[in-house]
């Protein structure tokens, strides 16, 4: 958490500078939100050549080109046929570079790994003792089914991921959720029975507990993580 912070202290001062040389004609002049985007974008595509994720380098790329044609005189294309070029190149490299990742005891669900995932609503069911799941600029829903859940670890962006734990099952003495929720927001259904450890952080976000936890089986739960300028909802159900 304390990276974390760190990361973010000099996310703001960087942001600070952008938006006075923007002012004072050193780089081109646009709004705050675009700047925060730009930043966002550019780890998106550095996470999408770390991961060869073909979708987020592209798409990184095209929103970035949306965002700066205008102020950079480059005004070529139209949005609309940036991400139309962005969606064929994506599906193009993907199906002749890209490979399905396979771990064992795990399944993965994330933008661009089994096709164009992240605009609209998806909802899948996934098992196993290690769960990732992830979400990009969308609404996605997964239902956990697990005779031996041990491990989830769950990215949102930009967007929204509800998670249903209601049909999992903890063997172990614990299980560990983390959660990377940045610009959406995370809903997590948990099963009102299960010892539950909040250990969820958050930077300009909200953490909201629904329902009463009760505790009474065995099977604890630890959630790690954070939430930055997004919210987490945790339900007990």
């Amino acid at each position: 958490m304390r990276k974390r912070k760190i990361f973010w202290g000099i996310f703001f001062i960087v942001m600070a500078m952008i938006v006075i040389a923007s002012k004072i004609g050193v780089l081109p002049d646009v709004g705050v939100f675009s700047l925060l985007a730009t930043v966002f974008l550019i780890w998106m595509a550095a996470d999408g050549v770390r991961h060869r994720n073909f979708f987020e380098m592209i798409f990184a790329a095209a929103f970035l080109y949306i965002i700066y044609d205008k102020p950079l005189e480059i005004e070529v294309l139209t949005p609309w046929t940036v991400l139309a070029v962005a969606l064929m190149f994506s599906i193009g490299l993907s199906l002749l570079f890209g490979g399905k990742r396979e771990k064992k005891h795990s399944i993965e669900f994330e933008w661009g790994s089994e096709g164009f995932r992240g605009i609209g609503n998806s909802s899948e069911q996934c098992s196993g003792e290690q769960i990732r799941c992830g979400n990009t600029f969308g609404s996605a829903i997964r239902y956990i089914h697990s005779d031996n859940f041990c491990k989830a670890n769950l990215e949102n962006n930009f967007g929204s991921l509800t998670i249903y734990f209601d049909n999992a099952i903890i063997q172990g003495e614990t299980a560990i959720v983390k959660v990377d929720n940045n610009f959406g927001e995370t809903n997590l259904y948990i099963p009102k029975e299960w010892k539950v450890h909040n250990e969820l952080d958050h930077v300009f976000g909200n953490i909201n507990e629904h329902g009463k936890c009760m505790g009474t089986s065995s099977a604890e739960l630890r959630l790690k993580g954070e939430t930055n300028f997004g919210n987490i909802e945790i339900y007990y159900v």
